[in-house]
Order: C-alpha cells, then sequence, then structure tokens
C-alpha cells in the first residue's frame, strides 16, 4: 500500500471481484475518525485486464506502479501517471533505464524528486539475488542562453533594457534586466522552444527564437538589438508606405504606427507632426491632395490609438515634391521604385526628457 503526500489517501493492490483485470489498483480516504472509505477502482485509466501492482504517489501527487497490462518492454514495467490530478490522463511508461526485459516494480522517490529506488530482477553484473533493489539520481537536463543587447546603430551595450523569456503559447516564463555590460542570461530546459524579447524605452523591441537540443549545460548566446526610435528629433521608424492612388493605413504601416504609438506614450509632452508624400504619377494638383488625405489618415490612426490629437501639431501633404528618387514626371519606373515615394514621415515638435 501507499500514502497520498497528504496522509489523506491510501492506495493499495487488490485481484476482489468486481475489478478489471488479475490485480487492480484502488483507493480509500482516511477519515478523521480512523475510518476509512469504501475502496474506489482507480478506473481503465490506470487499470488493464493484466496486473497493476506495486502503487506509490510522489509528493507532487503523481502515481507511479508497476503493470504488465500495457505494451511494455518486458513483464512488470514501471508507469506513471498524472490521474490524480486529471482524471482523463493517460499512463506513461518510465521506459529505460527504469524498465528492462524483465520485472522492473517498487519504484518510489524521495520529496524532493532528486533520489529513488525501484527493484528489478534483470541480470545485472552486480545482482545479488533474484530481485535486487536499485537506486538512481533524478537527472533534470538543463542549458543557459546568454546575451548582450546592443544598439543597433552604434553596437554599444545597453544597460537596464527588459530581456523577457517565453514559451511557444506566449507565456512568459522569466524576467531579466540587463547589467551595465548589456547582459542577461536564463536557465532553460532541454529540447523545449522559446521566444527571447528585448525592450527598452526609445527602442524598437528585438525578437529572436530558441530551440534547445538535448545536451546538458549547453550554453546558446543570443545578442539582440535594439533600434533607436529617437534620433535628431525624428521618430525613427521604417516609413509607412501606401498603394498606388491610396491614403488607406496599410496592415503593414499599422505595425510602425504602433511604435510610434509606443513612443509617445512613454513621453507624455512628446508633440509631433507628420509630412506625407505621392509618387509622380498623376497631376501636381491631384497628388497634393492626395498626399493631404494620406496625411490625414496617419493622423487618425495615432488618435484611434489614444494619443490626444492636441500632440500633433501639424499633418502635411507635399505631393510629389519631395520624391527619393529620379521618379520624376516622364521617367519610367518599377512599382517598387514609386513605392519608394508613398510614404509618411514623423518629426518630434517637442518633448521634455
Amino acid at each position: 500500500p501507499a500514502l497520498s503526500a497528504d496522509e489523506k489517501q491510501l492506495y493499495f493492490v487488490s485481484d476482489r471481484p468486481g475489478g478489471l483485470g488479475q490485480t487492480d489498483l484502488y483507493v480509500v480516504d482516511i477519515l478523521e475518525n480512523g475510518q476509512y472509505s469504501e475502496p474506489r477502482n482507480l478506473g481503465n485509466k490506470v487499470n488493464t485486464e493484466g496486473r497493476e501492482m506495486f502503487p506509490f504517489v510522489s509528493a507532487d501527487n503523481t502515481l507511479y506502479f508497476s503493470s504488465d497490462g500495457y505494451l511494455n518492454l518486458g513483464l512488470l514495467d514501471i508507469f506513471k501517471s498524472n490521474v490524480l490530478n486529471d482524471e482523463n490522463a493517460e499512463p506513461e511508461n518510465m521506459k529505460a533505464p527504469f524498465n528492462s526485459g524483465f520485472d522492473d516494480f517498487g519504484f518510489y522517490i524521495n520529496p524532493d524528486n532528486e533520489k529513488g529506488y525501484f527493484t528489478s530482477n534483470r541480470p545485472h553484473e552486480n545482482a545479488k539475488g533474484n530481485d535486487d533493489i536499485y537506486s538512481f539520481a533524478s537527472f533534470q537536463c538543463k542549458q543557459m542562453v546568454k546575451g548582450v543587447v546592443r544598439d543597433t546603430d552604434t553596437d554599444t551595450p545597453l544597460s537596464e533594457a527588459t530581456v523577457q523569456l517565453f514559451d511557444p503559447s506566449g507565456k512568459e516564463i522569466a524576467s531579466a534586466t540587463t547589467n551595465e555590460q548589456g547582459e542577461y542570461a536564463f536557465e532553460v530546459d532541454c529540447n523545449k522552444e522559446y521566444s527571447i524579447r528585448g525592450t527598452k524605452m526609445d527602442y524598437k523591441d528585438d525578437l529572436k527564437e530558441l530551440t534547445t537540443t538535448g545536451e546538458n549545460a549547453k550554453e546558446h548566446q543570443v545578442d539582440l538589438f535594439l533600434t533607436p526610435l529617437i534620433l535628431d528629433n525624428q521618430i525613427v521608424i521604417n516609413p509607412i508606405f501606401f498603394d498606388f492612388d491610396k491614403w488607406n493605413i496599410r496592415t503593414d504601416a499599422k505595425y510602425e504606427l504602433e511604435n510610434i504609438v509606443d513612443v509617445m506614450r512613454q513621453h507624455p509632452s512628446m508633440v509631433i507632426k507628420i509630412e506625407s508624400h505621392t509618387d509622380s504619377r498623376g497631376s501636381d494638383r491631384y497628388n497634393m491632395k492626395l498626399s493631404d488625405r494620406r496625411a490625414k489618415s496617419t493622423r487618425n490612426y495615432i488618435i484611434s490609438r489614444g494619443i490626444a490629437k492636441q500632440r500633433i501639431e501639424s499633418a502635411l501633404g507635399f505631393g510629389e515634391t519631395q520624391l527619393l528618387n529620379k521618379c520624376s514626371n516622364g521617367v519610367k519606373c518599377t512599382e517598387e521604385e514609386h513605392q519608394l515615394n508613398r510614404r509618411s514621415y514623423f518629426y518630434i515638435v517637442s518633448v521634455k526628457y
């Protein structure tokens, strides 16, 4: 028999009538008056038509037992199950080296999950009898991920940057702040996928992906590079672009505009101005109106994200008067070359740091 960690349940083996197999695992509640509840069969998520024996419940409420009723490596194999926490959990074969082609049973692990014992009749050069007790030390494969957060433009290490570690679902696992050398470090599990994000005020985030291997104590170097968002009174992001003869905000432009919004939220006193442009196709007069619509559309998006309209001093269109390349009237250019001219820029008018 085996007690639960809180000593409120007793698990035992029985071949009583009404079971599912030759021997099944049962549980009874230990009542406050020292009596016991009626035994309950642990059901078909544990018991089979064969033999289930030698129950043990660890400190984290994991059920360990031996069975010959599942597909296994030999006769009795050791299994573990989370069925005490999740009634639909399936048992998991512990595999080698715990299991062999012989009987393996009587599993035990200490409350710290660091050291344990089991019994086996497997052939072994140091075996003393028919059944021998074997000990083991729990092994947890761990790796380190280290890196330096740097300024993309100057390659200078950035202190006081925040580095976050995420699992594949996007849940934050850990967070760290870089030291004066811009360094951070996390301990991670082997054979897992992670995302690592670096952030700092007035910088554009950087996100890197990492898949760890099965090699214990391996180190991964993952440096992050943050791009300044403010330089010479201009908010440095990729320009937002527009489709030909359109002024609606594209999906890719929304991503860049969110960086503008973030900077303005970080600096509540910041006031900006917006300048928008067109390519050379169309009349000068029409393009001036089109660029003005683009500027107003850009401004309206920023306002829709909670930025007060008073913080945008102006949103002006310049038509085709400030082309970035040779694509003026009558010059044959590719669509990609024209695209470079259909843009909006952002400038800081005033800010208090």
